[in-house]
């Protein structure tokens, strides 16, 4: 997989997830850049492009759904499930988000879903490389053997409860459905809590990752992460 922009490429790089780079522009943070992947002996070669970096990259490795467990578990954290997101930025944006607030691990659909591709990892800012992923067939069975583990799981949707009306306690699932069709009606069944964010202006909604966002924030706000 190739990736572009200076943030995607310094992440790939920390997490040791590069094997080439190619680059049109040797000033400024590109040439800090170069400099980390040289004493690497990352081959770096210079080509005519758009981009000022680019990078080739190792396959995205993905984790099994008992190890994110255990970790939440362990962390006394929470795990983000992204149901039918199809929109990169909105993905993206909410993996950086997630793995900013420390969240244990990302769940997405391997159908139906944009999946981890190189827009979801640039507007992730690379986050995707610091954090872990599975992707699986079925959510209604992953919900199901995470609410066996206990996890308290809250879905997002605008007809729940008002967010700071419900006491979230850890370990934690929250759900996050796709733009158009919100969460599936089988996952949204097995939730403990559905909640919304109140808002007061004429708007009717927030964009995804933005209500994604405060609502993590306010997971964070309310579970003790021992790695925090």
């Amino acid at each position: 997989m190739k990736i572009c922009g200076i943030n995607s490429v310094i992440e790939a790089l920390k997490a040791r997830k590069i094997q080439k780079i190619y680059y049109s522009d040797d000033s400024g943070k590109v040439r800090e850049v170069l400099k980390l992947a040289r004493e690497e002996k990352i081959p770096c070669y210079k080509k005519k492009m758009s981009e000022k970096i680019c990078a080739e990259i190792v396959p995205i490795s993905f984790s099994k759904i008992e190890e994110i467990a255990r970790k939440a578990i362990e962390d006394r954290g929470f795990i983000l499930i992204l149901d039918n997101v199809n929109d990169p930025q909105n993905m993206g944006a909410c993996i950086r988000t997630a793995e900013f607030f420390g969240c244990s691990g990302i769940i997405i659909k391997k159908r139906r879903s944009v999946g981890i591709t190189e827009g979801v990892i640039r507007a992730s800012a690379g986050a995707v490389f610091h954090i872990k992923i599975a992707t699986v067939e079925n959510l209604v069975n992953v919900v199901k053997k995470l609410k066996k583990f206990e996890f308290f799981t809250v879905g997002a949707e605008v007809d729940g409860k008002e967010l700071w009306k419900v006491r979230i306690s850890s370990p934690v699932v929250l759900i996050v459905g796709g733009e158009d069709k919100g969460i599936s009606s089988g996952v949204k069944n097995l939730c403990d809590d559905i909640v919304k964010i109140p808002g007061v202006g004429r708007m009717k909604s927030l964009n995804l990752s933005v209500a994604c966002g405060i609502i993590i924030f306010e997971i964070f706000k309310n579970v003790n992460i021992s790695n925090v």
